[in-house]
């Protein structure tokens, strides 16, 4: 009788056990389903939410003591912060002023980038003295940092170098400020909480959002906890649960911005933006005011006479970036945090426009990946800020980069002390602005440049006086072979010739026009750049762009794939982003965003080199493949995003 009590338990629990087997893979095939993917264990996120970091973040806002500043935002009540220096800085003898910007990373790292800098000199033996301003405060985001340069040069001060260290705020601000709390995304972090002037309902309502956030993070420290996190039928009800809770958050905030945009509250919210409710159409305006905003530090730098450096931030939740210790995974690394997204998706954005600063001739370089082969403990919290050890790492990887612009200054200070002030007696060596150029005629185009069928450089103008030719030209050659470079170019990626032209060197032409030419390099070329520049300050004062062959034949073939082809394959040729836009011969095969365009976009960055193979004659080919649906047409070519489209190509396909 026991016996079979025994077997009747044991048949029972095999039962359960296999009834609960069969409800995990339904619901892991129905979590497939509704989200493409498998149920991983961790809390994926509907949307970039405020999590543990953002509340720490604000809680240390808010014991602090900052104080609102009407250009940057939050800045510090202390004296000595540089922020608040009175009068601002200004050069003298035996000192180089280098201006630090960014966020509390690069505020964190300030005392270790000086003592790197007062090695690199001390070890250089150059007798210069550095001081580092300290521009940089937690939470700032551009276009903060633009703001505290045009502001300080405003006043009267003056920088050898301004380097800017950011990227993270930038990626993370701009979300939590529209979706959490309805503020515009470019505003200063927690802007919100200048102002308490609300209704007793708007503050409901804010309560109501608040009271949302607690419970879809503890829903989401939940989907990461053990034994949930393997449950697919939890991870699905969790996710619906957490989704709910983010659309309901969503909504309250919309519907407080509309009852605030009646009363037009733009001190507390700023502007409303037509953004939506889409966080990726806000990450892309997010890139491009941070873009524009290093182009913009860049231009104002080169009128103050400074040079300008712009540094990508490490941070942990970069995909392979760093082998993290334990000590990292328990402290600084939490798996459901929104970092991880924002990163894996705005990261590999952000070095594509960094490539197109470097272009820009930006002096732009991306840090994350110093610490791929480093196996200490570095970072300190689940944000991304690091330990002692981590910003002298840090400081040494920026002044290693800076290396050029410290030895121009040692240079500069060794004329001075010569009494080589400038090519004009008794003028300074370092101009302002208003002493070289005004403001408004920097990066105007002295000069028409063209490219002649006998391979040289066509400059032409109205005039060719003393003034107009006495500056240097440069011209940056990119080789369409990497194999023509230099070797002191190699880092560069182009071959640099300075020259100038004398007084002699243009003739009038048949339309009264000055012209001189400069002959190009006999190797293939991808790409030539030339301007003019001050060789005193190193200011550009203009600059024009000359592409050379970069297109495509591009063609169908009879396997309903897209066809590229030319006689090489360099990098030079495939490095520019490709875009393709297709319209479907039935509307019905665009989706509800892109009815408005007419189009699909199928954009990408480049091939790989799987892509690529070579035909009998030695042509490079590289074929993409084209949606199952009818095509009406097929526009496709490449392009850079600071300059526009460099090549198209329009296939009409006739329908049976």
């Amino acid at each position: 009788m026991m016996m079979r009590r025994s077997k009747q338990a044991l048949f029972y629990c095999i039962m359960v056990i296999m009834t609960l087997a069969v409800i995990e893979g339904m619901a892991q095939a129905a979590y497939y389903i509704a989200y493409g993917e498998l149920n991983g264990g961790g809390p994926a996120q509907s949307r970039p939410a405020v999590g543990a970091v953002a509340d720490e973040l604000e809680h240390r806002l808010r014991r602090s003591g900052d104080i609102r500043h009407p250009y940057y935002g939050y800045t510090a009540s202390q004296a000595e912060q540089s922020l608040n220096q009175v009068p601002p800085p200004r050069r003298e003898d035996g000192v180089v002023l280098i201006g630090l910007l960014g966020g509390s990373v690069s505020q964190d790292v300030t005392g270790a980038f000086r003592r790197a800098l007062e090695a690199w000199f001390h070890n250089n033996d150059i007798p210069l003295r550095p001081i580092v301003l300290e521009l940089a405060y937690r939470m700032m985001k551009q276009p903060q940092q633009v703001m505290v340069i045009a502001n300080t040069l405003s006043l009267g001060g003056e920088y050898d170098i301004i380097v800017n260290l950011d990227g993270y705020n930038e990626l993370i601000g701009p979300n939590q400020n529209y979706f959490e709390h309805g503020v515009s995304p470019f505003y200063p972090r927690f802007w919100h909480q200048a102002q308490t002037d609300l209704t007793n309902a708007q503050q409901l309502t804010l309560g109501r959002i608040y009271v949302l956030r607690q419970r879809e993070q503890r829903l989401g420290a939940l989907a990461a906890a053990d034994p949930w996190r393997y449950s697919a039928l939890y991870g699905i009800v969790n996710r619906y649960l957490r989704e709910r809770a983010a659309g309901q958050i969503l909504a309250l905030n919309h519907e407080l911005v509309a009852t605030l945009a009646g009363e037009y509250n733009l001190q507390r919210y700023g502007p409303a933006l037509a953004i939506g409710t889409d966080d990726y159409d806000l990450s892309q305006s997010a890139l491009r005011v941070w873009y524009r905003g290093s182009v913009m530090l860049h231009n104002l730098s080169r009128t103050a006479g400074a040079e300008y450096y712009h540094f990508q931030q490490p941070n942990q939740y970069v995909p392979d970036s760093k082998p993290l210790t334990d000590v990292e995974l328990a402290v600084a690394y939490e798996p459901g945090i929104s970092t991880i997204r924002a990163y894996r998706e705005g990261y590999p954005l952000l070095l594509r426009l960094g490539d197109e600063l470097r272009q820009q001739g930006i002096n732009y370089y991306d840090l994350t990946q110093i610490f791929a082969d480093n196996r200490e403990t570095l970072y300190s919290d689940r944000c991304c800020h690091f330990n002692e050890r981590g910003n002298e790492l840090l400081a040494a990887s920026m002044v290693q980069r800076l290396a050029p612009a410290l030895r121009h200054q040692a240079a500069l200070a060794t004329r001075r002390v010569r009494g080589e002030n400038s090519t004009a007696a008794g003028a300074p060596l370092y101009p302002a602005a208003q002493e070289t150029l005004p403001f408004h005629v920097v990066n105007k185009l002295y000069f028409d440049v063209g490219r002649t069928e006998g391979g040289t450089l066509r400059y032409s103008r109205d005039s060719c006086l003393p003034t107009e030719t006495a500056s240097l030209f440069f011209v940056r050659v990119t080789p369409a072979d990497d194999a023509d470079l230099l070797p002191e170019n190699a880092a560069s990626g182009y071959n640099s010739y300075d020259f100038s032209f004398d007084r002699d060197g243009g003739v009038m032409d048949a339309a009264g026009k000055c012209v001189m030419e400069y002959r190009l390099p006999e190797y293939d070329i991808a790409r030539v750049e030339t301007g003019q520049y001050i060789p005193d300050t190193g200011q550009t004062l203009w600059r024009a762009r000359i592409p050379f062959d970069l297109g495509f034949a591009v063609e169908l073939t009879p396997a309903g794939a897209l066809r590229y082809s030319r006689d090489s394959c360099l990098p030079a040729h495939t490095a520019a982003l490709f875009f393709l836009h297709i319209t479907p011969a039935d509307r019905a095969d665009l989706p509800p965003g892109r009815a408005k365009y007419g189009y699909n976009n199928y954009d990408f960055p480049n091939f790989s080199r799987d892509d690529r193979v070579s035909e009998a004659s030695g042509r490079c080919v590289m074929e993409r493949k084209l949606p199952g649906y009818d095509i009406a047409s097929i526009l496709t070519g490449q392009y850079i995003i600071a300059a526009g489209r460099l090549w198209e190509t329009r296939i009409d396909i006739e329908q049976p």
